[in-house]
């Protein structure tokens, strides 16, 4: 709820509920002392005070409107409402105080004069202007705190969209340069590969920057990563060995965009069997309410004390699904074959399951 719309009806059922909320307590405070209860007429004075106030409520708003509390500098909406709230009390016990004249005038057996006469009395004025300046008060609190509750809101929204980009942005530089870095062997020694490596890397970088979403389908992801794989082959060659199994039915399913490249990336470096080669192995299944995507190498594996927290690729893959879906997602690194001593390493992604375009 945005406090700059925050409607006048519900000022104006703060003030009818604080009214029944003085009715009830007067009745009570009667019932306790022994003495007889009126309703009606209990109702009526408090009732009257608090509808007036709600007549007014137009007014409290555009006040609290136009002098925020976090208007700088702060002296200035603290006088302006102390200066409001003197007025607006000092109109309502008047319009108070007229309006019961007049009803006593009307159906009593004193005029309207009289009437006016013995209730415009400093003492009763007096006491309806304060406790009217409470009420504005309340109103004034009431407001504060939505507004900073709604600004905290949208800065911890933002905070995490600025970091989430942050972590994204992070990726492209990383895999340009090494990217780069592996084109330029082939310059010299093979023109024809290394036109093929830039045409994939190219279209990458053009994907990379027209996608502006942090989520895409499956199919895209996987459509990125085979470009980023066309580039790896082209430098390893028959030394990379890549075998993709993705059920059918989860390319339609939402992945975070430019999640596998980094995990790809990791699994190429820290991966590599004795002779330099490297076979990776990518799957991507449905588990209940859960995408899980699974990538696992033949390498050396990785010591006990590295599973916990794995390289930055993965500490920034756990920080954007973080962002992304909070504890419904989850990162695990471990032995392909689950103990210690074994070679191969698994990495294992679950997040939420969703279609794109749902």
């Amino acid at each position: 709820m945005q406090p700059e719309h925050l409607g006048t009806s519900r000022v104006v059922a703060l003030a009818l509920l604080v009214g029944m909320f003085f009715v009830s307590q007067e009745a009570l405070i009667q019932l306790a002392a022994g003495r007889r209860v009126d309703v009606l007429e209990d109702l009526e004075v408090g009732l009257r005070f608090w509808v007036v106030w709600a007549l007014l409520t137009p007014f409290v708003m555009q006040a609290l409107r136009h002098w925020p509390l976090d208007a700088k500098p702060m002296s200035v909406p603290i006088v302006a409402h102390v200066s409001v709230a003197a007025v607006l009390a000092s109109v309502q016990s008047a319009m108070n105080i007229t309006v019961y004249s007049i009803t006593r005038g009307l159906f009593g057996t004193v005029s309207v004069r009289e009437a006016l006469r013995q209730n415009a009395r400093p003492v009763a004025f007096t006491a309806d202007v304060f406790n009217g300046a409470i009420f504005y008060a309340a109103a004034v609190m009431v407001y504060t705190a939505v507004r900073f509750r709604t600004k905290s809101a949208a800065l911890e929204a933002e905070l995490a969209q600025a970091k989430l980009e942050t972590l994204r942005s992070q990726l492209r530089p990383h895999f340009l340069f090494n990217t780069l870095n592996a084109i330029s062997v082939f310059l010299t020694e093979d023109a024809d590969k290394a036109r093929r490596m830039l045409l994939h890397l190219s279209a990458l970088l053009r994907r990379s920057l027209d996608e502006e979403a942090h989520e895409v389908s499956l199919r895209q992801e996987l459509a990125f990563a085979d470009d980023y794989l066309e580039i790896q082959r082209g430098r390893f060659g028959d030394q990379l060995l890549m075998r993709i199994d993705v059920d059918p039915a989860v390319l339609d399913a939402r992945c975070p965009v430019f999640l596998l490249q980094p995990l790809l990336e990791n699994a190429m470096e820290h991966g590599k069997t004795d002779d330099n080669r490297a076979t990776i192995a990518l799957s991507a299944r449905r588990d209940g309410d859960a995408l899980r995507l699974t990538l696992e190498d033949d390498g050396p594996g990785v010591r006990d004390d590295a599973l916990p927290r794995g390289g930055i690729g993965l500490r920034n893959t756990r920080a954007r699904l973080h962002h992304l879906y909070g504890a419904a997602a989850s990162v695990h690194l471990q032995p392909a074959s689950g103990t210690a001593d074994s070679r191969g390493t698994r990495v294992e992604i679950r997040i939420p399951f969703s279609e794109a375009g749902r």
